[in-house]
């Protein structure tokens, strides 16, 4: 059934149905087409009502080195190999200084495109007008005019200047090419002429702006150069007159002197003290050797190498050895009593005497030899000392002429420095050269820069047809109401079991659709529609061998009656019939049918037991009976629930191949629950473009909660397409595919 379906189909991953959208699109072609053509014709007039702007370009080279009779680069402060140079000349090219010099030269600030506030011929006729009649006298009695002082004028003079100036450099666009030492110079106008005339002066004024800023550099440069050196050569005069009385003070002709006598003086007492010093610590060392080893032998004190080389410590070294020798070699012959052997030891201990005594006489010649070189040295260093405020006194002068002197060379090169800039400052004075010239003369444009008279209508055509499509995609997507059946697809991912056209006719604006629609050719679409759902429907109930069929809707108002009036004509052509209008709240099967008000009904028949054949009403010769409500009951819900109806239905089941009960609204009220459960099902019918997919939600959760199941869906009210969309008619084709 459609509620297993629709269970089933909610739980799958909804995706995107670009066919229902082009269908959309299509669908709405006249109206998105209708917006489009709507903002292009609004576009064409914007753009014909702009006024075209005229853009023209002037070329400038600007160069890195200018033509000079002498480098006067340092003097002048521009240094024209940085980097930054050329960023500084596209600036200087959108100065106000620049600008400023254009406006003046060609008075911009007397058009209007630059001053709005300049008045027209005309609209001066009207100023003179106005000021004539401010000026009657009993005008000016209600509106005197206040006096305007002169800085007041210069107040607003200053704004229009500035103004004029905005307007100026808004209209100027400097850009220099990459890699190259050229600049375009671009100015926009509404007067082609104009604009190729600012672009050339903007050039020729940055060229004579930079001329000048060099001429007035060369002057200051000239004159504080001037004034400088004057300074300098009165200070290079000064510090040499005080060299010349130094010298002359000191008896000096310069300071050779005091180099040669000072260097002279202290080289020879710090050579000789050097050479003292030596000497004294050279005997130092012996003394100190043969003091620390004047009770050892003779062969020890040889091996200090200070004592080695004395003559009569050699001599006596070898005369101890040949004692020694000649000791051993008797030894050798005679005991130690002999005579030649005591011979032999005396000679050697006198030998050894002899040294001792050879010792202690060099150690004090020694040690006189070290007092004497410990007085000489100490000697010189007072030497030293005595001259010592003698070489102070010598320093001291020294250091006064190199002071003067380095006075007098400093303010000498200082003088020449300057000197040398005022002789190249007065060669170049009268010479300049521009650092800029023109590679391209800016030509008037033949053609407006602006508007693109047809891009933008293109693009207005364009943008408006996708903003079109868009607001119809996200109206749609807004919408929460379902407008035909392809519609309820796409947004509840089912089908209805059919759909049933809105009745356009006079006749039915004021009125409810009755059973002539059925038969009336005129509504012949209408007729198919609803044989398109008998088909469905009887297809569906034949498995289950069901004969009756409740009808109702989730709220009032979206023709559930028509539908059950009209259903029950179309199965009435294959099978006998009969309709039960189930809403004794608010009946309407009989109204729809022509019939009596005070016929007998439903009620009549539960309540008072009136025979069933009074209240059935055939119509005319068709297979369709109608039981209507009868008299309006005070408790509808107890009566449909009761034993009684349940019987009567039973009964009339018998009689009858279908039977179709017209219930109330699902919502308000609970009576088509009651009839649903005798039922097995109820069809539900919906209104398009009025019920919302909330309310449809709600009334699917009613009918899962009773356990009622739900027969299908009639999307009723639907717009009828266009002629050739569909052979028959869209909803027969949906009632074939749902069926």
């Amino acid at each position: 059934m459609l509620n297993n379906t629709h269970t089933t189909q909610s739980r799958n991953e909804q995706l995107i149905d670009i066919g229902y959208y082009v269908h959309l699109i299509k669908s709405r072609w006249f109206s998105i087409s209708f917006f489009a053509l709507l903002c292009t014709a609004l576009a064409v007039m914007v753009v014909l009502s702009i006024t075209p702007t005229y853009k023209a370009t002037a070329t400038l080279l600007i160069e890195s080195s200018t033509a000079k009779a002498v480098s006067i680069e340092e003097v002048i402060g521009i240094d024209t190999k940085a980097r930054e140079y050329y960023l500084t000349q596209y600036e200087i090219l959108k100065s106000n200084q620049v600008a400023q010099r254009v406006i003046d030269k060609l008075r911009l600030s007397e058009l209007e495109e630059f001053n709005p506030s300049v008045e027209s011929s005309e609209k001066g006729l009207l100023g003179s007008l106005k000021q004539q009649l401010l000026s009657h006298p009993i005008v000016e009695s209600y509106f005197p005019q206040k006096d305007i002082t002169e800085l007041d004028l210069k107040s607003v003079d200053e704004a229009v200047n500035r103004k004029v100036l905005a307007t100026f450099k808004g209209k100027l666009s400097i850009s220099p090419i990459r890699k190259t030492q050229l600049v375009h110079i671009t100015f926009e106008s509404t007067d082609p002429e104009l604009a190729a005339k600012i672009a050339n002066e903007v050039g020729l004024a940055f060229i004579e702006n930079n001329l000048e800023s060099k001429l007035i550099a060369t002057e200051q440069a000239t004159g504080w150069i001037n004034q400088r050196l004057a300074e300098l050569k009165n200070q290079l005069d000064v510090s040499e007159q005080a060299l010349l009385s130094f010298l002359k003070q000191q008896e000096l002709i310069d300071d050779s002197g005091i180099i040669a006598l000072t260097s002279s003086e202290l080289s020879n007492l710090t050579d000789r003290i050097a050479k003292a010093t030596d000497k004294r610590i050279e005997t130092q060392a012996l003394y100190n050797a043969l003091k620390s080893n004047s009770a050892k032998d003779v062969a020890t004190l040889a091996s200090i190498s200070q004592i080695s080389n004395h003559p009569q410590i050699r001599d006596i070294r070898f005369a101890e050895s040949n004692a020694e020798r000649e000791v051993s070699e008797l030894a050798k012959r005679y005991g130690p009593k002999h005579d030649k052997m005591i011979q032999a030891n005396a000679q050697l201990k006198s030998i050894q005497q002899r040294a001792a005594k050879v010792v202690k006489k060099l150690i004090n010649g020694i040690e006189k030899e070290l007092a004497s070189a410990i007085n000489q040295e100490e000697l010189l260093k007072r030497e030293l000392l005595s001259k010592k405020d003698e070489f102070q006194s010598l320093s001291v002068i020294k250091r006064e002429y190199d002071a003067l002197k380095r006075e007098v060379d400093t303010n000498a090169k200082l003088y020449d420095l300057f000197l040398t800039r005022q002789k190249e400052t007065t060669a170049t004075s009268d010479f300049s050269a521009a650092n800029a010239r023109f590679s391209d003369y800016a030509l008037a444009p033949q053609y407006p820069s602006k508007p693109n008279k047809k891009l933008i209508v293109v693009l207005a055509f364009v943008a408006s047809l996708g903003f079109a499509t868009v607001m119809i995609i996200c109206l749609d997507a807004f919408n929460n109401t379902i407008e035909s059946a392809r519609d309820f697809e796409n947004k509840l991912g089912l089908l209805p079991i059919g759909t049933l056209p809105i009745v356009k006719d006079k006749e039915y604006k004021k009125s409810p659709i009755d059973s002539r629609v059925f038969t009336n050719n005129k509504f012949a679409v209408f007729q198919e529609s609803v044989d398109s759902i008998r088909t469905s429907l009887y297809l569906n109930l034949q498995n289950s061998e069901r004969k009756m069929l409740a009808i109702s809707s989730s709220v009032p108002g979206e023709g559930k009656t028509t539908t059950s009036v009209n259903l029950a004509l179309s199965f009435s052509k294959l099978e006998k019939v009969l309709l039960i209008d189930c809403d004794l709240r608010k009946p309407s099967i009989a109204g729809r049918f022509g019939l009596s008000v005070s016929q007998p009904g439903l009620t009549n028949i539960l309540l008072m037991n009136t025979p069933f054949e009074e209240c059935i009403a055939t119509i005319g010769d068709s297979n369709l009976d109608v039981l209507g409500a009868g008299m309006l009951a005070p408790n509808p819900q107890e009566m449909l629930s009761s034993k009684a109806f349940e019987k009567l239905v039973t009964y009339l089941a018998s009689k009858y191949d279908r039977i179709i009960f017209d219930t109330p609204p699902v919502l308000p009220v609970k009576d088509a629950f009651i009839v649903g459960k005798l039922t097995q099902g109820i069809l539900l019918v919906l209104k398009a473009n009025s019920t919302t997919k909330s309310v449809y939600k709600h009334s699917m959760t009613l009918f899962t909660k009773h356990q009622i199941a739900i027969d299908g869906v009639v999307l009723n009210q639907v717009h009828s397409p266009k002629k050739g969309s569909h052979t028959y008619s869209e909803y027969a084709n949906y009632a074939d595919s749902a069926s």
